[in-house]
């Protein structure tokens, strides 16, 4: 069982006890559009700090051709081990760019690494809710696209119905995202896939943090035969990753 995990710029500043079993660190790419410091030389400050694989997150949606080619050069000049690629929140705020799609950003990375003869890995998304998935990860494949991180998770039943992940030649980690206030439930329910029975149970519950150990553990329980791993993403709340990952290494 793998975990990988999302380390936000915030807690970046300080250091932060990094759960042993975590494979790597993923710095994401100014999330919710909000403006951050920039993921790759993040990252490489990140790998340097901890001496352990960090990959860069790079979206369509903030930078031009020139823009998007400059940042995979300056990852693959600063030895980064991968650079995750997805399409970006959209905002109302700033204007979009958008010159690339995933798959065209895919394909340059690929490119230019082979160019730097370099072994830095390229990953990209997954999204169960989307109909025509298999196909879409198929092409990503094709343009070269190594591993896959999923949306986040909060139904196993979701990892049942495409268990054609489970035999792709490229390793799949399942998104966790845990919802550790009750302010911020109604967002993610709108912009997540989330059952209304899960809704409802963090709306009741007493504890949060008890409630998503209980709905995670389960999901991983259940699903480890068919994922290669889980990538949490726990926002400002690293404490969570270290906390579910002792509760289900007792298995």
């Amino acid at each position: 069982m793998k975990f990988s995990l999302e380390i936000t710029q915030q807690n970046a500043k300080n250091e932060i006890k990094i759960p042993e079993e975590a494979e790597f660190l993923i710095i994401p790419d100014n999330p919710f559009g909000k403006i951050g410091p920039g993921s790759v030389p993040m990252a490489y400050f990140l790998k340097n700090r901890y001496n352990m694989k960090v990959i860069a997150t790079i979206n369509t949606r903030d930078r031009n051709v020139i823009g998007i080619g400059s940042e995979i050069l300056a990852a693959l000049e600063l030895g980064l081990d991968g650079l995750f690629v997805v399409k970006g929140d959209s905002t109302k705020k700033f204007s979009e760019v958008r010159d690339l799609n995933v798959f065209e950003v895919i394909a340059m990375i690929k490119k230019y690494r082979y160019i730097y003869g370099s072994d830095m890995l390229i990953g990209a998304t997954i999204n169960f809710v989307r109909g025509n998935e298999f196909r879409i990860v198929k092409k990503k494949m094709e343009n070269g696209a190594d591993f896959f991180i999923s949306q986040a998770v909060y139904d196993q039943k979701i990892i049942e119905k495409n268990k054609w992940i489970k035999y792709l030649s490229a390793p799949v980690y399942i998104g966790i995202i845990p919802i550790l206030s009750k302010k911020i439930i109604n967002f993610y329910a709108k912009n997540l896939f989330i059952p209304d029975k899960v809704v409802q149970a963090l709306r009741n519950s007493e504890n949060l943090k008890n409630e998503n150990l209980l709905l995670f553990s389960e999901i991983i329980h259940k699903s480890m035969d068919i994922v290669e791993g889980y990538h949490i993403m726990p926002l400002e709340n690293v404490s969570f990753a270290d906390e579910i990952i002792r509760k289900v290494r007792k298995w």
